[in-house]
């Protein structure tokens, strides 16, 4: 389930997910980037998180904040799945801590360690809701008392950001320093400080976005090669090398397991 931030919030918070499974087995889940960090409060069993190749295990906290991914992560799930996730915006790090978000890149931080007890009261309250709708309004409450102390990012950089979602990613760092003020190397680093990946990094991550929200939605006569094509993408093959790298599934597997709210979550074999 996906759900809108408040108007105040909107700054910082892009939508908030509510993601639950009954199934008490043993489940496996593959995450990958959408190019937002975010916040995440469990509820009932906590995920357990592998990087790409399994050499790296994590039990996930109780709450934490996660910065960009650069590579996808398998997770494993033994018992119930309840969790929030807050998906902020691709600078909210930077805005939150006013760190440079690459920092915390594949990073994971439990909220407690950066806000403390206001954390750990928050995770009391998170607990004892009786409705997403009280979820998401203690944890609003909790935003909206830090918002004076925001950072501020830079107008450029939000610019560039806009114009990459307005053309689905589409964009090349050439046609963007065409319009903006600034140089590709000033532009390499604000992108670098403020969300954490290069500027094609960031647009390749969009435009991969976009073409999964399309591949699900492929209308009748209009054929998959058209969709391949119009991503930027040579052919299946190309596709199928981007797909493997980025997912470690393959464009059907993923399109068999899609959820239509987590794009970027999902159940696998």
């Amino acid at each position: 389930m996906q759900l809108p931030p408040s108007n105040e919030l909107k700054s910082i918070v892009k939508h908030y997910l509510f993601v639950e499974s009954n199934d008490d087995e043993h489940s496996c889940y593959r995450f990958f980037s959408d190019g937002n960090p975010g916040i995440v409060f469990h509820f009932a069993t906590p995920l357990i998180q592998n990087n790409n190749t399994n050499t790296l295990e994590q039990l996930q906290p109780r709450s934490f904040i996660y910065g960009q991914i650069t590579h996808y992560n398998n997770i494993t799930l033994n018992g119930r799945l309840s969790m929030l996730v807050a998906v902020l915006q691709p600078f909210g790090i930077h805005a939150l801590l006013g760190v440079a978000a690459s920092e915390l890149n594949n990073a994971i931080v439990k909220l407690t360690d950066v806000f403390r007890q206001d954390a750990s009261d928050l995770e009391d309250q998170l607990l004892g809701a009786s409705s997403i709708d009280q979820l998401i309004s203690f944890f609003e409450r909790f935003l909206m008392k830090r918002l004076a102390s925001i950072n501020q990012v830079d107008q450029n950089l939000k610019n560039a950001v806009n114009i990459i979602y307005q053309n689905r990613g589409m964009v090349s760092v050439e046609d963007l320093i065409k319009v903006l003020p600034v140089t590709e190397r000033q532009l390499e680093r604000k992108f670098n400080h403020y969300i954490g990946s290069s500027p094609k990094k960031f647009t390749d991550i969009i435009r991969f976005q976009f073409f999964l929200k399309s591949l699900q939605n492929i209308s009748f006569g209009k054929s998959l090669t058209e969709i391949i094509y119009a991503y930027g993408f040579y052919d299946q093959a190309h596709l199928n090398k981007y797909f493997k790298i980025n997912t470690g599934l393959t464009p059907m597997q993923y399109k068999s397991g899609y959820n239509p709210s987590v794009i970027n979550f999902m159940q696998v074999q």
